[in-house]
């Protein structure tokens, strides 16, 4: 199952941001280019956080970075990600998460949930075994399984209702669902 993420890639330079990683402890192999953090791990690059128990972070040649990022006992692995040029964010919670720089792909993979909010709001939400958020082609695609984050094993969507005839409020956020129009000062 795929659903389009909505109108705007994950924020463009987040790239360009440097890495900071925060964590009770550090291994790194520069034979490698390999770093593990273990114990609180809090990762932030740009408008990226992820937070998980363990994260192995290496390099490429090609500057690009790529992560697996572990949760323990019943822990889940949280990212969060502002969408460029939007007040929406793309939040994953799972067991593991591996990330891809170079393809701009997060997996997010057993007991999986991924949400779409706009202004702290749910606008969408899946629920599977297996989740991959492509930022670049702006999709989700799902798998269900014995790991699913669903009582019945299978992928789960909630998507909110459009409500077209809403004003916005004050803060300068449409209400979920709302088009784009009814932004403050919309477009």
């Amino acid at each position: 199952m795929t659903l389009t993420a909505g109108a705007a890639l994950a924020a463009k330079t987040d790239n360009q941001q440097p890495t900071l990683v925060d964590a009770d402890s550090l291994r790194y192999d520069d034979l490698k280019q390999t770093s593990v953090f273990t114990g609180n791990v809090v990762l932030t690059k740009g408008s990226l956080t992820l937070r998980a128990d363990r994260l192995e972070l290496r390099e490429d040649p090609e500057g690009f970075q790529h992560g697996v990022a572990t949760a323990t006992g019943s822990k889940l692995v949280f990212v969060r990600q502002r969408r460029e040029g939007t007040d929406e964010y793309i939040e994953g919670e799972a067991e593991r998460a591996e990330f891809d720089g170079r393809n701009d792909k997060i997996h997010f993979i057993s007991r999986a949930v991924v949400k779409r909010l706009a202004c702290e709001q749910v606008v969408d939400e899946v629920r599977g075994q297996q989740i991959t958020y492509d930022q670049r082609a702006e999709t989700y695609s799902a798998n269900g399984g014995p790991r699913a984050a669903t009582p019945n094993q299978r992928v789960r969507t909630v998507i909110q209702p459009r409500d077209s005839g809403a004003a916005a409020p004050d803060n300068g956020c449409a209400r979920p669902g709302a088009p784009a129009a009814a932004k403050k000062g919309g477009r």
